[in-house]
């Protein structure tokens, strides 16, 4: 029998009325938590496509075609390790509205695909939208049919929590009845893991895990109410004792890029405390698994908690260190990553190793059938345990590029750090195609941008001036040679752009001739045209890169294709890669008809973005913390009932440091700075190989240990003992003189203790 611990809470929305926690102990095999939530203020305004409803607090239901109503997700924490049963969601104080109403329809998802696939997409959703607003709206049965649903589980690392809507409006599209309730009782009914079991022991053990107290504070209504059952008990259990906020995951063949750099030592002059993990290590190895990437999470599922991790970079291209492949439509399952103008319905992500709540086969593939992240088919949640940020290439040289430009970027805390570059381009022309939709301009959220988040600072903007339907934002002309030129000789620490997008480029729409009807047709009668503003042949500088956010399908394309990746060279090309973090979408994104008044997709992911990296709720935030924030707000605020909400969640990553400090860092006095050790021992590649007469040789040890480093020819004859006593931990460096060697194959051999490992070297004279 499980011991009921019944939590009665009402709280008042927007400003907090009061709150009641009552315990009582019954001896009852369920569980369950009541609250009681309050509707907002509200006010009915009338438009071109029918009335909206303003809720003060609240988004919208966002069902595309479907009647356009209030609607708000409500973030409850649960007790320690409880998992939902049911959600009861009931409506108090209906109170039908005089009048009759015309509700107008939630507006149409926008695909921002390549030319390629664009006109395509939008006659595709074009007709979802019609046959879904036809079937509701020449009904007279009421919409939404309940008070609210279950939107989501999962946990914020130690606290298990529940998303739940609350709709506090019901309409009858006939006969125009408006029926409005002005609160709702929500109803969690839960079990929790036996006392004793493991699951129970895990549970406890996670309340030592303090890292998301302040974000559980600000996210979960009745935080205040739970907070005292996550307070742990006893004393730290055991592996608790050393923490690694900073983690860094990679392979052997890539760990002497990041040992090359400076990154470590600043991250530890900092304060982080920096472990780096091999996939081959065996905290990865021994993980359950299907492949490397469930491993790897599973690994980070584990240790999250117990190392204290905040920060996961991962080091290594999509393959080396493996994006996970999700499929947010379940009914479209293609996969053709290298031909980005029909890659099929597969979405690279590494939004999967930021969400840590639950086993694949209960959250990212609960149906069980081999294709993650299906919408309305699993369950993943976006909250992320740990921010997650990629080094997107195997290439060393580039590697060692990429962090040594994080650490210059953020030891530079001059003024260019609150200047911006911005360029909008129009996206969609007003009834293109005969869509009926209206004119969507890139630059509509920059302009929100500008004036609402970045006050006082210096920006340089673009918009459409050509064609003939300008933007309405007269801004200085969108063009390849503005933009670049702008960028290129300016210092700006954020660029953010909306545009059609492809791999190696992102492009302007322009209708530059009407064959005499006033539509803009795609389909050759017009003459429409795709024209990059900004391309992988720009030719750009690095002396002061900026963090990107790129409104824009495929920037973030992460295969190898025959066009290129402008996301990987923005970060990573020498001498070119004017980025210092790239947030891009790996595949197409999608925005919605109407940002202005009724936001959502990728524009509102950019907008909150901003928001939290140059002024969130708890002050600038760094920029992993301040793209998964935004991302979680977007989707529990304004997220699409449509698989394109996945999408869009899926397709957004950070090319770049997690951790990153967009303004610059003031260190004081220099600290001792250490790095914490691999687990294992390790034999690098020399380098460079192959080399002229001499070369450097690196290797690793845990422990201190006896160490034996020697040269072998190819006959097997020892030419050179470098190394041949005890040697304390820690990274070792030697540099190999051969010059009195002729040109050939030789071989470095590590002995230490019981370790072996051997690598080839090529003399070249």
């Amino acid at each position: 029998m499980k011991t009921l611990h019944k939590v009665s809470i009402s709280i008042g929305i927007g400003s907090l009325l009061w709150i009641s926690l009552v315990f009582t102990a019954f001896s009852l095999k369920a569980e369950n938590l009541t609250l009681t939530v309050n509707a907002g203020r509200y006010r009915i305004l009338s438009g071109v496509g029918g009335q909206r409803i303003e809720m003060e607090g609240f988004g919208y239901l966002m069902e595309p075609g479907k009647p356009l109503l209030p609607a708000k997700n409500f973030l409850i924490a649960l007790p320690p390790g409880a998992q939902v049963q049911s959600v009861e969601v009931r409506g108090i104080g209906a109170e039908q509205l005089p009048g009759i109403y015309r509700i107008m329809p939630s507006p149409p998802i926008m695909p921002l695909a390549d030319p390629f696939q664009s006109s395509q997409l939008v006659a595709r959703l074009q007709d979802e939208w019609k046959r879904s607003r036809e079937t509701v709206y020449s009904s007279d049965q009421v919409y939404p049919p309940e008070r609210g649903r279950l939107k989501g589980l999962g946990s914020l690392r130690k606290y298990a929590y529940a998303a739940v809507s609350f709709y506090p409006f019901s309409y009858y599209p006939q006969s125009g009845r408006l029926i409005h309730y002005r609160a709702a009782q929500i109803t969690v009914n839960y079990s929790r893991p036996s006392l004793g079991s493991r699951e129970a022991e895990r549970v406890e053990e996670l309340k030592w895990d303090t890292v998301a107290d302040e974000r559980a504070a600000r996210l979960f209504i009745n935080y205040e109410g739970m907070k005292a059952l996550y307070q742990p008990q006893g004393s730290r259990p055991k592996g608790w004792e050393q923490t690694y906020d900073y983690l860094i995951i990679t392979t052997s063949e890539l760990l002497s890029a990041i040992t090359s750099s400076d990154f470590i030592t600043w991250k530890r002059s900092l304060g982080y405390k920096v472990m780096v993990v091999l996939t081959t290590d065996t905290e990865i190895t021994s993980q359950p698994g299907g492949d490397l990437a469930e491993k790897i999470r599973n690994f980070l599922r584990a240790y999250y908690g117990p190392w204290g991790i905040e920060y996961v970079l991962l080091v290594g291209d999509y393959t080396t260190v493996p994006m996970r492949y999700c499929y947010p439509n379940p009914d479209y399952h293609e996969h053709n990553p290298t031909d980005p103008s029909n890659p099929g319905g597969s979405v690279p992500t590494d939004c999967y190793y930021a969400d840590l709540s639950f086993p694949d086969s209960i959250s990212w593939d609960s149906d069980g059938d081999g294709f993650l992240g299906e919408y309305g088919e699993d369950s993943p949640d976006f909250l992320a345990e740990v921010y997650v940020g990629r080094i997107p290439t195997s290439d060393i040289t580039l590697i060692t590029y990429a962090l040594n430009k994080v650490v210059s970027f953020e030891q530079d805390t001059t003024t260019w750090k609150n200047q911006a570059l911005q360029g909008g381009a129009i996206l969609f022309y007003e009834n293109q195609d005969s869509s009926g939709y209206p004119m969507v301009d890139g630059a509509r959220c920059l302009y929100h941008m500008e004036t609402e988040l970045m006050n006082g600072w210096m920006i340089s903007h673009y918009s459409e001036q050509g064609g003939l339907v300008p933007s309405t934002y007269v801004w200085p002309a969108l063009s390849y040679e503005a933009f670049a030129n702008d960028w290129r000789n300016g210092e700006y620490a954020v660029v953010n752009w909306a545009g059609h997008g492809a791999p190696n480029a992102a492009a302007r729409l322009l209708w530059e001739w009407d064959d005499g009807d006033s539509i803009p047709e795609t389909d050759g009668s017009d003459q429409i045209n795709y024209y990059s503003f900004i391309a992988t042949s720009s030719n750009l500088d690095d002396d002061h890169p900026s963090i990107v956010f790129a409104i824009s399908c495929n920037v973030g394309y992460p295969e190898p294709n025959a066009q290129g990746n402008l996301g990987i060279d923005l970060l990573t090309k020498p001498n070119w890669g004017s980025s210092i973090g790239v947030v891009s979408a790996t595949r197409g994104a999608a925005v919605t008809a109407y940002w202005d008044s009724i936001p959502g997709g990728a524009e509102s992911i950019c907008y909150e973005f901003n928001h939290y990296m140059i002024n969130g709720p708890g002050g600038p935030e760094k920029v992993g913390d301040a793209l998964y924030n935004s991302k979680a707000y977007v989707h529990y605020n304004f997220g699409w009932d449509h698989f394109y909400e996945y999408q869009n969640m899926f397709d957004y990553n950070l090319y770049g440091d997690p951790a990153l400090v967009r303004g610059g860092i003031s260190v004081g006095a220099e600290t001792e700075r250490f790095v914490e050790l691999p687990r294992s021992f390790f034999l690098m590649q020399n380098n460079p190989n192959p080399f002229n007469s001499t070369t450097e040789i690196k290797y690793v040890l845990p422990t201190d240990c006896q160490v034996r480093l020697q040269v072998y020819n190819i006959l097997g004859h020892r030419v050179a003992s470098l190394v041949d006593g005890d040697k304390k931990a820690g990274y070792q460096t030697i540099i190999w003189d051969a010059s009195s060697l002729s040109s050939g194959v030789y071989f470095c051999r590590l002995q230490a203790g019981d370790f072996e490992q051997t690598r080839k070297m090529v003399l070249l004279k």
